[in-house]
């Protein structure tokens, strides 16, 4: 058989390109020079055993021709005699054992022959199942044209039809996730062109002028920056299963909806369905809801000098180009059109952790925002802000304490359920987005990155750094304006607060990368028994720990490969049960002797808040297929500019207060410098007066947000403040509304309410109640919020 592979023709170098290999792709020349090197290896390997063989039978014959030349005289007589001797017998030895070895000889190379066509027959089967491999490849070439919401659909679709007899209701990770479930980064980094094409605003989808400059970005931003962006996990991951069911949900009646549209106007799978028929799908009244998200923040959540870019001056405005407006865009761009998430904003300026925690303690969430499954904490920014470094001097802190207590003041108010199994705590995270250069000094910029990562770890939250994904690309050149906000301009180092239009995209990016690692992390999660076939598959988790038959075992569950325990003995010295609820406030009064007992105390004094999944739906409250429960109202009466839909203009404002406003001389709505509030507008004296009938709640507690600025226009400006019930004084107070830093912000302002003659808090329910306002130094003020409470 000749040493030439099947590929190596005359004149050809074996490996050599040919025509064909250089119009395949790069996976199929792969396979194919794999193939061949396997075809030369066994070649070599034939021609090998065959020289063998031939130079074996050329020795044997050299061996026996040396004997009759080399032996002495006698041996060769003997031989010879023995050969005559044998010759009258009717044969010749020498040429007996000739023949002899000759036909060995045969024999072998027959045996080698035979295993030559064994080896050709193998080879074309080789060459059979390469062309049925280069064909396959073909097909998933062309399948991963595709785009990445196709793929997901198309396997959505098809886990669906092969659960749908299954024994268990199969959760999202079951019907659109393969086993073993791949990572976020792997997903990212092999779906590069759908990020690119599903990061396009809905303003530039016709040019995509900002191809280039979204294309640099996924450049510097890249996958191991993004991975580099996942902080710390959640410890019970049953916001996360809930939230997924929720989509599950969701995502199985939309897809039904698409398909069923497609049958209808006779469309292919890959056929892009019209936008409007899109929007009837998403609007869809009977369709489950979507996952509520929510998302918190400052003056950077809102988008200010978002706009700004390379490329050109006309970029999204403020409400279409802040980056929770791209994640919203991107997230339903990425699973063709399917409106999936409830996307909400509240956002601020001027307001950081200190405001969130009055806003969620008071419920002051807008009409239309319903509770969140999902809550984003974005003050990192504002809370590094000069401004908060200012009032942390004011109360004498440093800015590291005002940070630590604030953000655990937030977490554990957020982490309380409001209400028992309709109000579970929402998925928090924090993401500290600041890369600015509110103080000069490295170390000090990292406040905020180290806080957020010391209470995440504490209290078992999901943290999210932007500012770490791109902190060593800022650091290298921090004259760059892409991926922070501008410190440089004509040359000379300056304050800069609000990053720019790279930074937006790039952060809509992290958060959406988050995001999908949770996904991905809870899908590889063991999964566990589920109590009946009507159950949805559980992952097994810190919040799924369980007794067994109401005996703590430790929480041993023998799945995922572990073994049943032979029980031979109990084992003792082991951890109990771990307390429900959160741990204790981390103070550095707390001691590692006591932290236990302390957590298993509060654990019991609120059991009843801390009720886990399975019991709330025994108790027969339903899943969260449905919103939850308006969140419980705290206040008689509050309002917060731009934080709900009409309270963006003073139109609206007027018509809040109207209903309360028994008297008014000078005040009203005005939104200088784009800023709204409640000013007086006719000067020193102006008055207004709000009044509240028969309160059907207590009040204990108002609280006023007003602006402090500076200049002269705001020099000596100062508001007296009032409360009464009937005839007694309850309140009274004078704010000021002036300060010397060079900038306005916001400030919380709370007054108690206290009976002295009956020495009792607040009025009860069915008392009445009157404010009064007046200004009374300087020439103006403003009020940008007001909540009057139980507490």
């Amino acid at each position: 058989m000749s040493g030439r592979s099947v590929d190596d023709a005359p004149g050809r170098r074996i490996g050599s390109p040919t025509a064909a290999t250089m119009s395949t792709t790069p996976s199929e020349r792969r396979r194919s020079l794999s193939l061949r090197s396997l075809l030369i290896c066994v070649n070599v390997f034939l021609a090998a055993i065959f020289i063998t063989t031939l130079f074996s039978g050329i020795r044997l014959t050299n061996n026996y021709e040396g004997a009759s030349k080399d032996n002495n005289a006698g041996v060769f007589r003997n031989i010879l005699d023995e050969s005559i001797s044998a010759g009258t017998r009717g044969g010749s030895s020498s040429s007996g054992g000739h023949n002899k070895i000759i036909t060995t000889l045969e024999n072998d190379l027959k045996q080698e022959k035979e295993k030559t066509k064994k080896l050709e027959e193998t080879i074309a089967t080789l060459m059979q199942q390469q062309g049925a491999a280069q064909n396959s490849a073909a097909e998933t070439d062309s399948s991963s044209s595709n785009s990445f919401q196709q793929q997901l659909l198309e396997s959505y679709k098809k886990q669906i039809n092969q659960n749908h007899n299954s024994k268990n209701k199969q959760d999202l990770c079951s019907n659109l996730l393969p086993k073993p479930t791949p990572t976020t980064l792997s997903l990212w980094s092999h779906h590069m062109p759908n990020i690119l094409n599903a990061t396009k605003h809905w303003s530039d989808r016709e040019s995509f002028q900002f191809h280039d400059f979204t294309a640099l970005l996924l450049h510097f931003v890249s996958p191991d920056r993004l991975q580099r962006s996942v902080k710390t996990l959640p410890l019970d991951w049953t916001p996360v299963e809930r939230s997924l069911n929720v989509i599950q949900r969701r995502l199985h009646f939309l897809q039904s909806e698409m398909e069923r549209y497609r049958q209808m106007n006779q469309l292919q799978p890959k056929d892009e369905i019209p936008l409007e028929a899109m929007k009837k799908i998403n609007e869809d009244p009977k369709a489950p809801r979507k996952l509520n998200l929510l998302i918190m923040g400052g003056s950077v959540t809102m988008g200010v000098v978002c706009h700004i870019n390379p490329v050109n001056a006309k970029g999204p405005n403020r409400r279409d180009g802040a980056w929770p407006a791209r994640l919203n865009h991107f997230l339903i761009n990425l699973f063709h059109g399917m409106e999936l998430i409830n996307l909400q904003t509240m956002a601020l300026g001027g307001t950081n952790t200190e405001t969130a925690i009055t806003m969620w303690d008071y419920s002051l969430l807008a009409g239309d925002i319903p509770y969140p499954d999902i809550l984003i904490n974005a003050y990192a920014t504002n809370d590094m802000h000069w401004n908060s470094m200012q009032d942390a001097i004011a109360r004498n802190q440093t800015l590291e304490q005002s940070l630590y207590k604030l953000s655990q003041e937030f977490i554990r108010m957020v982490m309380t359920p409001k209400k028992s199994c309709r109000h579970a705590p929402p998925m928090l995270l924090y993401l500290d987005d600041y890369l600015g250069n509110e103080q000069n000094e490295v170390l000090s910029t990292l406040a905020s990155s180290q806080t957020i990562n010391l209470m995440s770890s504490y209290y078992g939250i999901g943290s999210i750094s932007y500012a770490d994904a791109v902190r060593d690309v800022v650091y290298g050149d921090t004259k760059e304006w892409w991926l922070s906000a501008q410190w440089y301009e004509g040359g000379k180092y300056i304050r800069g607060v609000h990053p720019h239009m790279g930074t937006h995209i790039a952060m809509a990016w992290v958060v959406a990368f988050n995001l999908f690692n949770l996904v991905t992390t809870y899908c590889s999660l063991p999964e566990i028994e589920t109590q009946s076939a009507t159950d949805t598959i559980r992952r097994l988790h810190a919040g799924t720990e369980r007794n067994n038959k109401g005996e703590w075992d430790y929480g041993y569950q023998s799945i995922n490969g572990l073994p049943p325990l032979q029980a031979a003995k109990k084992l003792g010295g082991g951890p109990r049960e771990k307390p429900r609820g959160i741990p204790p406030p981390l103070t550095r009064d707390l001691s590692l002797e006591h932290i236990s007992d302390e957590w298993r105390e509060d654990s019991v004094e609120n059991a009843p808040l801390w009720k886990t999944i399975p019991e709330c739906l025994a108790e027969g409250h339903f899943d969260d297929a449905i919103d939850h429960d308006s969140l419980p109202k705290p206040c008689l009466f509050s309002w917060v500019v731009n934080m709900e839909r009409f309270l963006d203009k003073p139109k609206g404002l007027n018509n809040k207060l109207k209903p309360y406003l028994t008297s008014n001389s000078g005040w009203s709505a005005e939104a200088d410098n784009n800023k709204l509030g409640w000013v007086p507008s006719s000067g020193l004296g102006s008055k207004f007066t709000l009044e509240f009938k028969k309160v059907a709640q207590p009040v204990h507690m108002m609280t006023w947000m007003i602006m402090r600025s500076y200049g002269e226009k705001w020099d000596g400006s100062k508001l007296k403040v009032e409360a009464w019930s009937g005839e007694k004084l309850l309140a009274r107070d004078e704010i000021v509304g002036f300060h010397d830093k060079k900038t306005s912000e916001t400030y919380n302002i709370k007054m108690k309410l206290f009976d002295q003659e009956s020495d009792s808090i607040g009025i009860p329910p069915g008392s009445d109640l009157k404010v009064t306002f007046e200004l009374v130094g300087g020439t103006t003020f403003k009020i940008s919020g007001m909540a009057i409470c139980d507490h």
